[in-house]
């Protein structure tokens, strides 16, 4: 019995016209150019759960769509943007090394800039972090670490918000650096409570608690030495950017002085 050969594969069906990765450059560049200039407001990050790097995971997603939409998202005007947006500061000194456009896209252009920057701060953040979960004994971290911690984030003059909300306000780090994080953000970034606030809740952090404990010198009374003094409050970070809270991290920024001799922040609930 013969059998006949199989019929030949059908040819391939022709390219749809009018496809995205038929757009001229100019056009597919000014396309990626407007996913960056989407300023998220904190009201629609709190609402969407978008986070605040959204802007370049669009843009690199974009990127993998064709070789074409590739060339479009991997072009300076895209990144230097980007780039302003995270860190104005390294940017306004000349892209971190480079000029503005001159040695940042001249030498190495504004997309490496962005992944060394974002590598170079991601080591700097994540060795504070390192530090303090280091030091923490038995869920406890001393004031002095606390505000080693806390110096050592404001000696680095390039990070900014972007770059607390990423690495310190994360899950993967103890309730503890997620308060250093957010008390960084106030006292040293300036960024407003509220702002603060919805930045806790898209990293879904805001109900995690902590203690801070204040041991206290007895007072004396009529040449006799009253016995030590101690007191406790334990908090919500999402309540330390309210008004309650300012006291709280007024006596943090404050330490063990004069008659407070010790001052220690406590995890509340250690498995969180």
């Amino acid at each position: 019995m013969e059998f006949s050969p199989p019929p030949p594969p059908p040819p391939p069906s022709p390219p749809p016209k009018g496809r995205w990765a038929d757009l001229p450059g100019d056009i597919a560049i000014s396309v990626a150019s407007r996913l960056q200039k989407y300023m998220y407001d904190s009201t629609l990050l709190t609402r969407t759960g978008l986070e605040p790097w959204a802007q370049e995971a669009d843009v690199c997603a974009l990127g993998g769509c064709s070789r074409s939409w590739r060339r479009a998202c991997d072009a300076d005007c895209v990144w230097e943007a980007l780039f302003r947006r995270r860190w104005p500061l390294a940017a306004a000194a000349g892209g971190g090394g480079g000029g503005e456009g001159e040695g940042a896209s001249g030498v190495q252009g504004w997309k490496a800039l962005y992944i060394n920057h974002h590598r170079r701060t991601a080591v700097a953040i994540s060795g504070v972090a390192e530090f303090v979960e280091n030091n923490l004994r038995n869920g406890s971290l001393e004031a002095e670490y606390y505000l080693k911690a806390i110096a050592n984030l404001a000696l680095m003059r390039n990070i900014g918000f972007i770059d607390a909300q990423f690495f310190l306000l994360s899950r993967n780090y103890s309730a503890i650096t997620n308060l250093i994080g957010l008390h960084y953000s106030i006292a040293s970034l300036n960024i407003p409570p509220n702002e603060v606030y919805e930045a806790l809740q898209a990293r879904k952090v805001e109900e995690r608690k902590v203690c801070v404990s204040l041991y206290k010198l007895g007072r004396w009374f009529y040449g006799f030495r009253l016995p030590d003094e101690s007191e406790s409050h334990e908090i919500s970070l999402s309540e330390l950017t309210m008004s309650e809270g300012a006291t709280i991290l007024a006596i943090l920024k404050r330490g063990a002085v004069h008659e407070v001799f010790r001052l220690q922040v406590s995890l509340v609930d250690i498995n969180k």
